[in-house]
């Protein structure tokens, strides 16, 4: 059984690096990637402990990156990187966290001002930075009843379909144009290959209506080297389809939970929502030429 998508507290997870090899280890997983939001910093922390001593398998290093495709937000995914060399270069191209939280805040509240969504006058004072801005937003719009009508109730209690639906979705007044946050698709895909990974791209139906646009862009304009087949809310019908998208064009696979620890409490690592399992041979070969922490 593999993980290949996962975070820790170094970006949106909950666990510290050494507790989730300690439940990888419990899981049985074989092969297992660390893949936070654009940092690999948890790879700095394992560079300095035994890890065999709460880990026995394999370990590829990995990382999630905030790109654009149509204007719209999406995530890459990279395999087999140089992890010290991607945490030299991504000051170059991705804000701080925490600054980056500040400054979509700041844009919310503004967006939600000019679409007649209440708030409360002083709301960003209290805002911690620590938080992602679609929670805080989320948060602030739940605070009076008179806005209650101008989202579905499933965005109101999901943080992810809030986020698709109105941030990252242009026909919406919230939305933010990524233009001036995050690089574009060949920029990020080409750090990752500066660093000596290979590109995947990640839960490409979890953009909802967006998906199928987006995928059929990035085939016919962009260059990658695998797509992840296996995820937490695919379907069998979805997994199959992009398997054979693979098979057709000779691209690597893979899968993985999208575990956050505590953050996503449903989400369980390698199982996902309870029936994951994603087989070692799902990967091929490609695993062969990287190397463990």
């Amino acid at each position: 059984m593999i993980d290949l998508h996962t975070h820790t507290l170094y970006s949106d997870g909950t666990d510290e690096p050494i507790e989730l090899l300690k439940k990888a280890e419990e899981k049985g997983i074989e092969i297992l990637s660390i893949t936070d939001h654009n940092t690999a910093k948890a790879y700095e922390i394992l560079e300095n402990i035994e890890v065999s001593e709460y880990f026995s398998g394999r370990i590829i290093p990995g990382i999630e990156l905030n790109t654009k495709i149509l204007g719209i937000p999406i995530e890459i995914l990279g395999y087999g990187i140089d992890y010290k060399k991607m945490n030299e270069l991504l000051p170059k191209y991705y804000l701080p966290a925490e600054e980056r939280n500040r400054l979509e805040a700041s844009k919310l509240v503004e967006k939600c001002k000019a679409a007649g969504i209440k708030l409360e006058e002083n709301c960003l004072d209290n805002y911690d930075a620590t938080y992602f801005a679609s929670k805080f937003i989320q948060n602030e719009i739940l605070k009076f009843d008179e806005n209650l009508k101008l989202f579905s109730k499933e965005a109101l209690t999901d943080l992810k379909v809030f986020y698709r639906q109105f941030m990252s979705n242009p026909e919406c007044p919230l939305y933010l144009d990524p233009g001036e946050i995050i690089p574009d698709f060949d920029t990020a895909a080409n750090l990752i290959r500066e660093c000596g990974g290979l590109v995947f791209i990640p839960h490409i139906f979890e953009y909802r209506e967006n998906s199928r646009k987006i995928l059929e862009y990035i085939l016919k304009n962009h260059e990658f080297d695998g797509i992840e087949c296996y995820y937490t809310t695919f379907t069998e019908e979805q997994t199959e389809e992009l398997v054979l998208l693979c098979k057709e064009r000779g691209i690597y696979m893979s899968g993985g939970s999208d575990y956050h620890g505590k953050a996503k409490p449903d989400v369980d690592l390698a199982t996902g929502y309870g029936n994951l399992n994603i087989k070692k041979d799902v990967i091929g070969n490609w695993d062969g030429s990287f190397f463990q922490v």
